[in-house]
């Protein structure tokens, strides 16, 4: 009796410690996200980084959609003459614009805001989808606190980028399948607009036999498809898939920012690999991910492991991918921390997920390290330990 009230006294203390951290990290990232916003651009100093510097991106093609220029921005010089001539002044963008055509629904309302109001809706709004979205999946409280405040977050609010959003449908393709068919396969329809990112999701379907949400996913990629050939004609398509080529290759060349990237390929470049060793390790590992998808998606009864394995998996998966997309982890991971079927040092591993997001994206310089590929890398880790645990309780 004695012992199981001191393991059960040490527990609370654990807990204890566990939100104080919490709170203090989530409070300090909350402090310097505030103080990025005031030194921004136009805000209480002329100078400084303009707010939401991907956001950028978003904002300045919504205004080249209302122009008429879409197919033009898909050119990297053309993009970046764009933003320099209605954006903030930055001295360089460095921005592409590599979204399909069918994105333009999505940011089509910008073009009737200013800069800083866009901004503040486009990030407030998929704050708000996303909270919604963790909500309904079963995250409350200090979870709920820990996820939408984590240092992951902060870098997805700060640059203003569409992670949240994205996270946002990937909880709805992944946890409804089974309860919600329609809204899940909705969800990964337009999930299409990051095609990179979605490409487990048809596996996962088929191998859970969820024909109803995969049938839904398919006709409403094809409907978005044919309602943006519709609203722009095919021009865009074609620069659009003359940019992924284009893209295909600045990776391949080192000119995108590899440090920044959470995937495999780009982890083994920068440790020095040939690039043809390391696209043929990415490839084994892309396959090995989908392997796993259809294995849990077919056996495994638990909602949250297998919406993590597609979410996980989805980094080793895409070909390229970027550190503020991390997000799209965080709730199924948050939801495998709340099982009760956990393994030792279980808590290790969920600390230095929280924690090491603050190190990202990295320095460029230091060749070697990508701290991006580490968090996912410590993430699969995390998830294959609860497979194991999953298939043994069966």
């Amino acid at each position: 009796m004695e012992t199981t009230l001191t393991k059960t006294a040490d527990i609370r203390i654990s807990a204890r410690h566990a939100k104080i951290g919490v709170g203090v990290v989530a409070l300090s990232m909350g402090a310097v996200f505030i103080l990025q916003l005031l030194l921004a651009q136009n805000l209480v100093t002329p100078a400084g980084t303009p707010v939401g510097g991907d956001f950028a991106a978003f904002w300045t093609a919504a205004k080249a959609m209302a122009a008429g220029e879409m197919t033009a921005i898909y050119d990297p010089a053309t993009f970046e003459a764009w933003l320099n001539r209605i954006a903030p002044a930055q001295e360089r963008w460095g921005l592409s614009w590599q979204y399909p055509p069918t994105y333009f629904f999505v940011i089509g309302f910008l073009v009737y805001l200013p800069y800083g109001l866009g901004y503040a809706v486009w990030t407030g709004g998929s704050i708000a989808a996303f909270a919604a979205s963790a909500h309904a999946s079963g995250l409350r409280h200090w979870s709920l606190f820990a996820v939408i405040f984590s240092p992951v977050a902060f870098h997805t609010a700060v640059t203003g980028q569409n992670g949240f959003l994205t996270a946002a449908l990937f909880m709805g393709a992944t946890l409804l399948p089974d309860k919600r068919p329609v809204i899940a396969g909705l969800c990964a329809a337009v999930l299409t607009v990051k095609p990179q990112l979605g490409v487990l999701l048809p596996f996962a379907f088929l191998a859970g036999g969820h024909w109803r949400a995969f049938s839904v996913a398919a006709m409403g990629a094809i409907a978005l498809g044919i309602a943006s050939y519709l609203a722009f004609g095919i021009a865009p398509w074609a620069a659009f898939f003359e940019s992924v080529l284009g893209t295909t290759s600045r990776i391949s060349t080192g000119e995108l920012p590899l440090f920044k990237m959470p995937t495999l390929y780009a982890g083994l470049a920068m440790i020095g690999l040939p690039k043809s060793l390391a696209l043929a390790a990415h490839i084994l590992v892309a396959l090995m991910a989908i392997a796993a998808t259809v294995f849990v998606w077919r056996n495994s009864r638990n909602p949250a492991l297998k919406a993590a394995v597609v979410c996980c998996g989805a980094f080793f998966v895409a070909p390229y991918a970027y550190y503020y997309e991390l997000i799209i982890i965080a709730v199924p991971l948050a939801l495998l921390a709340k099982e009760r079927n956990g393994r030792p040092f279980d808590h290790l591993i969920l600390a230095a997920l929280f924690l090491l997001p603050m190190l990202l994206p990295g320095d460029p310089r230091q060749m070697g390290i990508n701290y991006c590929l580490i968090v996912v890398s410590i993430a699969a880790f995390f998830i294959l330990r609860r497979i194991k645990t999953d298939g043994a309780s069966a």
